[in-house]
This record gives structure tokens, C-alpha cells and sequence, in this order.
């Protein structure tokens, strides 16, 4: 029995003894807890407040008039602190309670509007002594804001209403929709670009990142410590770009009606100012890919073109000059080159051009630069087809051109490279060449950023640059013109131009596409030019992949999307000085636009016409040019000094050879009929042995 009780006391005492040791750590915790009061209690605080990033509103993106394209609007959401409201302060607390959850519920609560739920959420928060209620879920934006802050209880604002509002990272608004979204670029959570100008001047239109003291509440939520005070941030700057608004939508209309009506796979077009390079309008469709800037194609007989200007620069053949296209068929090496089923036989340069023989520009490309073919490639640097035209969009890649003395450069390369084939180049880099046609030979940089602004306050500025003062001579880019006027006038192009109240110059492409290592019979239709053709003011360059419907060319697919673009263009840009066509007179057929002619046939002729004329001036000749129904005539004065070339087309051969006899010309004929062309351009100052071919028809 006593064992038993000693072990049962025992037990008490180690019981005991425990009891009083967890006592005596509860006390010492208690004593050091009271010295460190003060790092505790900082500890505590740390926990729940806190510094919050602010992230900088997001700078605007605007189109050269100062349309905003892109703008970032920030967002709210409205909570309540229910412990800073005095209800004692305030009659009838709870009418005004009930009016403004009645607010809430005809605003913000979708199809179920219950407002006692606004009520009752407010009441239990007050009655649980809650810091923080939201009032709702909806983020509010600035103009549902204002108006929340006119209702009952949140007008009297945070120190006396409990007003607690808290702004999210403002989200990214394009007014325009799609209109050139992907020029524009994309977002990552409304803060990072990842395309198109929003990643190209994401640093300039990304601002910088503020912070303010905020304490957390009860849901994970928090409760800015002081709504007004400067949390650091600094707002994004704004990017002005080139492009027009009006002239964006009328590119990106045409090219969705013709990419559907055509069944393409897509499309892309580039509109640009002449005389700056200035990108006007840059579409896509769909808007997937800036295939404008960033796709590679082998471009096809857009670059007969480009080959054309080589060939006519180094004086190694004119438009007069014939070449053999035999039945539309050659060999190079093992590569057959054709004419898709045409047989021109023996051919002007013009109509090799105006007809896009493969044949009859390969031959002359071949024979002029197969002995030599670094200079051909060094023309196509000239031309700008070397590295990446544009630099200030992200993602243009460099041309890719086969040279000699790479691995795949043979014996067809050279041959291949003059209609467009062995070398691969984006619409961009195609179209920045047309317009170094239409600039008489100054080839511009293409751009698309004119200003980066601080509000009114120009930061950083860009202006037109020049890429090559000189590609080509001023006469060789006149042949170049008028040959692509061919294309339209009786060409490839012909089909598409009839009746314009203005000329176009332009050249077709059809390409056929790579498909799993070998050419297919899909093709990529393009047309590359400028209007109007005597005094461009923009090139446009079109390119459609894969258009349905078999040999789907550049002329019945991409020509009529530029003509639509061209025709919008020019009925609403009150910029152009060439005279549209009086379609309300109609009368009789009215003579060449341009051209001499003796001055007493003038004065009897036209009035027999009924065709109406300035007074005739007393000299020999006569230049005449059309405005609008009226033929105006000018004299013309021979001086002996200075003797140049006019402009004979329209003329009859009889007329064109005695003014070119006082000149001292030699005339050779070639036809029947007036004048259709030239061998000497208009302004080709006369010499001893000068000699002209005309061609009459």
C-alpha cells in the first residue's frame, strides 16, 4: 500500500514540477515580450502596411492629326471604411444608406438588382466593426466614378463618409477597334508591348512605376493611407505617328473586300508619301501578322521593275531597243524559263515590260550582267534592297538575296533574279523602291513615328531621311515611269485601269509559291506603283497570298485593290493638283494631254472639232495642254542656245518631222499613224548627230 501511494505522490510532484516550469517560460515570454514592446508592435504594423506599386499610366499612341489611336483609361473600385462613419452625425443614416445601395443596384448589379443586398452587406460590416467593405465588384471607369461620388454617404467623402476608392493599372483602349491593330502592337497585361509600336517604344510609352502606403484589410484587399498624396509614378509619353486616320480605313476596307472576294489566304498593303517617305496607311488582313513589314516573299515580276532601272541606268538598253522572245520559252542551264503560254516573238524593252516577259527581261538582264553579275547585285544595294529599310518598327528582316559565290548561286540565278525569283523581300522593302521611282530616283527612308511628346512638349522628333540622294538618274526614273504606264495603258495592268479620272503607273507580280521544297501552282498576286503617274503623291504597294481561282495574276487580283485605294484616295485628299475629269461635259474626243503642233493647224482644226481653246498665240508651233475641256496653248520658242527634245506624242508624223528638221534631228519612223512613243525623253537637250526614233500608232 505504501508503494503504491509513494509512486501516486510521485507522479503529483513531476506533474506539479512541469506545471511550474511551462508557468515559469509563460512568464519570462510575458517579461521579454514587455522589453521588445516597441519592435513588436513595428512588426505588427509592418505586416499591414505596406508600400503598393502604382503602375504609371500607359502614354497615348496618336495619328499625325493627334487622333488618339491608343490610350490607356484607368479603372476604379469603391469600398467602404463603415468605422469612420458617425451615424449619430448624420439623420436619417439609414435612408440615405438605403438610397445608395438602390444606386449600386440600378448601376452595377446587372440583371438582378437587389438593394437591400446592398444594404444589408454595408449594415453587417458596420455591426462586426469591419475596416473595409467593397460596395461592388465592378471596376468603375473615371466618368462611373464621378457620378458614384454624387450619391448619398460617398459625397461626403473619406474622413466622413468612409469613401475608400481604389485604382487598378489603367487598360489599354483602342478608340478605332481594329483599325491597324497589329502596326499598333499588342499588350501583356496592358503594361508590356509585345508587337507593332506598343514593343518598339514600349520604353518611351511605358512611363515609370510609383508606390504608395497602403494597409491591408480583411479579403486580401487593402486601404490606400492617403489617397492624395504623390506615390512617384511618372505617366508614359505619347508616340505621334504618320498615319492618317481616313486614308488607314480606306487601304484596310479595300484590301478585306479584295482578299475575301478572292478567297486569299491574305493580304497586305502599304500606302506612302512621295516626297517624305511618310507611311500613310500600313494594313493587314487579317490582322494576324504585320506580313507588311515582317513576311519575305520572292516578289515575282514586281521586280522586273527594279531590273529595269538597272539596265536602263548603266545604258545598256533603251525602251526602243528589241529583243527576241522567240515562242515564249528558254533554257538556262536546266531551268526553263516561259512566258505562260505566250509567244511574243521579237519585242521593244516596252512591251517586254508592258507584258512581263520572263523570257525578254531574263534575256537582257543575262546577256547585259552575265559577264559581270556583281554589278547587277550592286544595283539591287542601291535600290535598298541590302538590310532592313525601316528603324523605328521591330521585326523587319533583312532581304535575302542568292550571290555570287554562294552555295545555290548556278547559272539560272542571274536570270531568275531579273523576274523575281532566287531572293526573298517584304512588301515594306518593294514599295520603298516604287516610291524611289516616283521620287526621280531619291530614295527615302520609310517612316511611320514622327514625334515622341511629353503632353505638348516635344521630346524627340524624327523628319524625312534620305537613303540613296540618287538610286538612279532623273531621265533613267522617267523611263522607268513611263514604262509602267505602259502596263496600264495597254499591258498587263490594262484590264484594271480603264476609265481612271487620273493615270497610274504600276507593274504587276505573280509569283508562284514554295510548297514543301517545290514550286506549286499557288501563287502571290501583287501590284506595285504610284499616283497620280505625271505628279506622284503616293506609291502603294499591294501583295494578296494565294487568291482562288487558278492562275489568279497581279492584274485581275492586286491591281484592282490598288485602283479602289487609288480612286478613295484621290476624291477625298484635297491635296492633289492634277484635274479630275469633267464627267458632267462630254465633249467631243479631246487630243493627246500633251504635245506641239503648228499654230495656224490649230487655229483651224479645233474650232471644226467644236472643241474649245485659249487664243492662239503668233508663233510658228504651238505646245497645247488639256485643263479640264479647254486645250490651252503656249508658244513655242526655239532657243538656238539651249535646242531640247518636246514632247511629240499626239503628233502626226508629218508635223513631228518638220519640228524635229528645224531642230536638226535625225527621225527615224517605225509604224503608221501619230506618235505613240519617244526615244528621247521630253527635255533631252539636242547635239550634233542627234537622232530620235518615233513610233507611230
Amino acid at each position: 500500500m505504501n508503494k503504491v501511494s509513494n509512486h501516486i505522490l510521485l507522479r503529483v510532484y513531476v506533474l506539479f514540477g512541469i506545471f511550474i516550469l511551462f508557468s515559469g517560460l509563460v512568464v519570462v515570454r510575458i517579461f521579454l515580450i514587455q522589453i521588445n514592446k516597441d519592435r513588436w508592435i513595428k512588426k505588427e504594423i509592418e505586416e499591414q502596411v505596406y508600400f503598393k506599386k502604382v503602375v504609371a499610366d500607359r502614354g497615348n499612341i496618336l495619328a499625325e492629326d493627334g487622333t488618339i489611336m491608343a490610350t490607356s483609361l484607368p479603372f476604379y473600385r469603391i469600398a467602404l471604411d463603415p468605422t469612420i462613419i458617425d451615424t449619430a452625425k448624420w439623420q436619417n443614416f439609414d435612408d440615405s444608406l438605403m438610397i445608395l445601395a438602390a444606386n449600386l443596384a440600378n448601376h452595377f448589379s446587372g440583371e438582378e438588382k437587389d438593394t437591400l443586398m446592398y444594404f444589408d452587406r454595408v449594415k453587417s460590416a458596420m455591426q462586426r466593426g469591419d475596416k473595409h467593405v467593397y460596395l461592388t465588384r465592378k471596376k468603375l471607369n473615371f466618368k462611373e466614378l464621378e457620378m458614384a461620388k454624387t450619391w448619398p454617404i460617398l459625397r461626403w467623402g473619406r474622413y466622413e463618409g468612409g469613401l475608400v476608392i481604389e485604382k487598378f493599372n489603367n487598360e489599354r483602349f483602342y478608340p478605332f477597334g481594329d483599325l491597324a491593330r497589329i502596326t499598333l502592337g499588342r499588350l501583356q497585361d496592358d503594361t508590356l508591348g509585345i508587337r507593332g509600336i506598343e514593343h518598339s517604344f514600349n520604353q518611351e510609352l511605358r512611363g515609370r512605376d510609383g508606390y504608395i502606403l497602403a494597409q491591408k484589410v480583411v479579403g486580401n484587399s487593402y486601404v490606400p493611407l492617403d489617397e492624395f498624396g504623390d506615390d512617384g509614378s511618372r505617366d508614359g509619353l505619347d508616340v505621334v505617328m504618320t498615319l492618317d486616320v481616313d486614308l488607314q480605313d480606306v487601304v484596310e476596307q479595300a484590301l478585306k473586300e479584295g482578299v475575301e472576294r478572292n478567297y486569299a489566304q491574305f493580304g497586305a498593303a502599304v500606302l506612302m508619301e512621295v516626297s517624305t517617305g511618310k507611311i500613310k496607311a500600313i494594313a493587314n488582313y487579317p490582322e494576324h501578322l504585320n506580313h507588311a513589314i515582317a513576311t519575305q516573299t520572292e516578289p515575282g515580276s514586281t521586280f522586273k521593275t527594279v531590273s529595269a532601272a538597272a539596265l536602263l541606268e548603266d545604258g545598256l538598253i533603251d525602251v526602243c531597243d528589241t529583243i527576241d522572245t522567240g515562242n515564249g520559252s528558254i533554257l538556262y542551264d536546266d531551268k526553263e524559263v516561259t512566258d505562260n503560254g505566250h509567244a511574243w516573238g521579237v519585242i521593244d524593252f516596252e512591251k517586254v515590260f508592258a507584258h512581263s516577259s520572263n523570257v525578254g527581261m531574263s534575256k537582257a538582264v543575262n546577256e547585259n550582267y552575265g559577264a559581270n553579275p556583281e554589278l547587277y547585285i550592286k544595283h539591287l544595294e542601291n535600290f535598298g534592297f541590302q538590310r532592313a529599310v525601316n528603324h523605328q518598327i521591330v521585326g523587319e528582316p533583312n532581304p535575302r538575296i542568292i550571290r555570287p559565290g554562294d552555295d545555290e548561286w548556278t547559272i539560272a540565278t542571274l536570270p531568275s533574279l531579273s523576274y523575281g525569283y532566287s531572293l526573298e523581300v517584304t512588301p515594306l522593302q518593294m514599295a520603298t523602291f516604287y516610291n524611289g521611282i516616283a521620287n526621280k530616283g531619291k530614295l527615302m527612308r520609310p517612316w511611320m513615328v514622327k514625334e515622341v511628346k511629353d503632353n505638348s512638349r516635344v521630346i524627340r522628333s524624327f523628319s524625312p531621311e534620305v537613303l540613296n540622294p540618287k538610286m538612279i538618274s532623273v531621265e533613267t526614273a522617267l523611263k522607268v515611269r513611263d514604262l509602267m504606264k505602259a502596263v496600264v495603258i495597254y499591258g498587263t495592268a490594262q484590264s484594271a485601269f480603264r476609265n481612271m479620272p487620273f493615270e497610274v503607273a504600276g507593274k504587276t507580280g505573280t509569283a508562284k509559291k514554295i510548297v514543301n521544297g517545290n514550286y506549286a501552282r499557288k501563287y502571290r498576286a501583287s501590284f506595285g506603283g504610284f499616283f497620280p503617274a505625271n505628279n506622284p503623291k503616293y506609291t502603294l504597294y499591294i501583295m494578296v497570298d494565294e487568291p482562288e481561282g487558278g492562275y489568279a495574276s497581279g492584274g485581275t487580283v492586286a491591281a484592282p485593290i490598288f485602283r479602289k485605294i487609288a480612286e478613295k484616295i484621290y476624291s477625298i485628299d484635297t491635296g492633289f493638283t492634277e484635274p479630275q475629269k469633267n464627267t458632267k461635259e462630254k465633249p467631243g474626243k479631246m487630243p493627246s494631254a500633251k504635245g506641239v503642233m503648228l499654230a495656224h493647224s490649230a487655229k483651224v482644226i479645233y474650232p471644226e472639232l467644236g472643241i474649245r481653246t485659249s487664243k492662239a498665240p503668233e508663233s510658228e508651233w504651238v505646245v497645247r495642254e488639256n485643263e479640264g475641256n479647254l486645250v490651252n496653248m503656249q508658244a513655242l520658242e526655239l532657243n538656238h542656245e539651249d535646242l531640247r527634245i518636246p514632247d511629240l506624242k499626239g503628233m502626226t508624223s508629218r508635223d513631228a518631222i518638220n519640228l524635229m528638221e528645224k531642230l536638226g534631228v535625225k527621225v527615224t519612223l517605225k509604224g503608221f499613224g501619230r506618235v505613240r512613243r519617244q526615244s528621247l525623253l521630253p527635255g533631252y537637250k539636242v547635239g550634233d548627230d542627234t537622232s530620235i526614233t518615233l513610233f507611230l500608232g
